[in-house]
């Protein structure tokens, strides 16, 4: 069986912060962790599951989590560690295939929120229930609970997470205002301020999980980086490692095991996963890990990969997959870039901080639900900047935004397993995804409405340029799908797997509906509602035994 290319942290020694995070923290997993039965074992270290592990533990509930990536050197940038990334087979442009998909499995402590910008929304009440626009062959498009079920924990995280600006819209609320004031807007986005107003837009501050005063023990954003290309220098911006993970990994009652990737679940009866068989990437030695309970926190790619290869005599085509439904209805983003340039003074473009600070401050949501659009349904624009030296421009305010939309759900998109094998001898992860034609005319749509505010604002060469969306995404969604009825879906609103009732889904797989905004505060909130369940459900479990 042939064997994919790429390489991960493992073959580079340069990828790897040999210092512990903290005193739970090692690299390898030593024989008695996997002598003991657990709690939960948590797999994945990104965004959702560094939210739910902390909940967990504050629980006083004993917690493993592993990550099959490491804890990153300071200096490493997100190009050179994508390079060492597990790759996808994945459809080409043209509709052949090729191993070139990018699954956004960066495979390190953190997850993508150790490079990603930011972003923190709330999804708005339609995109909880968006059937009466979005129109999908037999599918339930509807979220098993509310935008007013998530809003305490959206609050808590915006808190934690040192969340800053937001939009004006009547977002329901709980005990009260839970964001900071909004960072300063960068030159490029007040005169996208100015053209917006023209057009009758509304503009905002985009809601940004980047402190602007010290807050929950980090400091105050210097505006060094932009924080997509690089990590956070100072510790400002609310990544999982710095707000979730650095103060957990003292505590008792949480052990956190880097460089071991999860294999599969072992499933014997209809009580759940009684094990996960994992693999310690350094000395390349297998394990069993026995727990309570289990959380997946890899990714709407990763999570339902591991589901697919947990085939055992109760599970022959995985766990949770007695409909065929794992791995189905795989959701990306739809995005596009539109550029271009306006005359600045020369002061504004000798100005260390052109280049630098958060790398959005401005957005417009008045196209999201817009009848002029096809389908009705539209999407989310937002400055968008980079801080990649061959991409700057030095000569002009560069005006750069990006517009993205959710896409139509449907079963025939997902993710599979190739009979190539991936480094470590396991199938290799496929991701299937052709654009739905509907989302193909808005994101045009989109994208001319954003030549059009740029024109507004006076921008001399305006062009688009493609995000490559459909090789995969960091925005990731769908292939564990919510919902009531186990006929119809994978996981309960709980992010409990119907016939593994031990077993919580909590990252981007559980949704129903993508939502047309960056998904990370709404992971999030979903993955401290599940933990919960998890602690109910040991504790149901508990009771049923005295």
């Amino acid at each position: 069986m042939k064997r994919l290319r790429g390489t991960l942290p493992q073959d580079a020694p340069h990828a790897r912060d040999p210092e512990p995070l903290g005193r739970s923290h090692r690299d390898g997993l030593e024989p008695a962790a996997a002598d003991r039965i657990w709690d939960v074992c948590v797999i994945g270290s990104g965004a959702s599951g560094a939210v739910a592990a902390e909940r967990l533990v504050r629980q006083g509930l004993d917690v493993l989590m592993i990550e099959e990536g490491y804890r990153l050197p300071p200096g490493l940038g997100h190009d050179e560690l994508d390079d060492l990334s597990r790759q996808a087979v994945a459809r080409d442009g043209d509709g052949g295939w090729n191993d070139g998909g990018w699954p956004w499995s960066t495979t390190n402590l953190g997850g993508g929120t150790v490079f990603y910008g930011g972003a923190s929304w709330r999804y708005r009440p339609f995109d909880f229930d968006p059937g009466e626009l979005i129109r999908t062959d037999g599918l339930d498009v509807r979220w098993p609970y509310t935008l007013a079920d998530l809003v305490p924990y959206y609050e808590v995280l915006e808190r934690r997470l040192g969340v800053c600006g937001g939009d004006h819209e009547p977002v329901p609320r709980g005990r009260g205002h839970s964001r900071g004031p909004a960072h300063p807007p960068t030159a490029a986005a007040e005169v996208l301020h100015e053209a917006g107003t023209a057009l009758g837009y509304r503009p905002f501050p985009t809601p940004l999980a980047i402190n602007r005063s010290p807050h929950e023990g980090r400091s105050a954003c210097t505006r060094a980086t932009l924080c997509v290309s690089h990590q956070c220098p100072t510790g400002a911006k609310g990544d999982v490692v710095a707000v979730f993970l650095a103060p957990l990994a003292d505590r008792p009652g949480f052990a956190l095991r880097t460089g071991v990737r999860a294999l599969e679940l072992e499933q014997d009866g209809p009580d759940g996963v009684s094990a996960v068989r994992c693999l310690d990437r350094l000395t390349r030695t297998p394990h069993r890990i026995r727990a309570r309970a289990f959380v997946l926190a890899c990714n709407a790619v990763q999570s339902a990969a591991l589901l697919l290869r947990s085939r055992g005599r109760r599970t022959p085509d995985g766990v949770g997959n007695e409909n065929g439904l794992v791995g189905r209805g795989l959701c990306l983003k739809l995005s596009e870039y539109v550029t271009g340039t306006v005359p600045a003074p020369a002061d504004t473009l000798a100005d260390p901080a052109a280049h630098t600070g958060p790398f959005s401050t401005i957005a417009f949501l008045d196209h999201y639900l817009d009848p002029e659009c096809p389908t009705g349904v539209g999407g989310l624009i937002y400055e968008s900047r980079t801080d990649q030296p061959h991409k700057l421009v030095r000569d002009a305010l560069e005006l750069r935004v990006e517009t993205i939309l959710a896409d139509h759900p449907n079963l025939d998109n997902r993710v599979g397993l190739s009979p190539h094998l991936d480094e470590d001898g396991l199938p290799a992860v496929v991701i299937d995804y052709t654009p739905d034609p509907r989302d193909l005319a808005r994101l045009d749509h989109m994208a001319g409405r954003c030549e059009r505010l740029l024109r507004q604002a006076g921008a001399a060469g305006v062009r688009r340029k493609a995000s490559g969306f459909a090789q995969g995404s960091s925005h990731l969604h769908g292939t564990c799908r919510a919902g009531e009825d186990p006929r119809s879906s994978v996981v309960d609103g709980w992010g409990r797997v119907h016939t593994a009732p031990n077993v919580f889904v909590v990252d981007g797989s559980f949704m129903p509906y993508p939502g047309g905004l960056n998904p990370t505060l709404t992971i999030q909130a979903h993955a401290l509602r599940s933990a919960r369940a998890v602690a109910f459900h040991l504790a149901a479990a508990r009771a049923a035994t005295v």
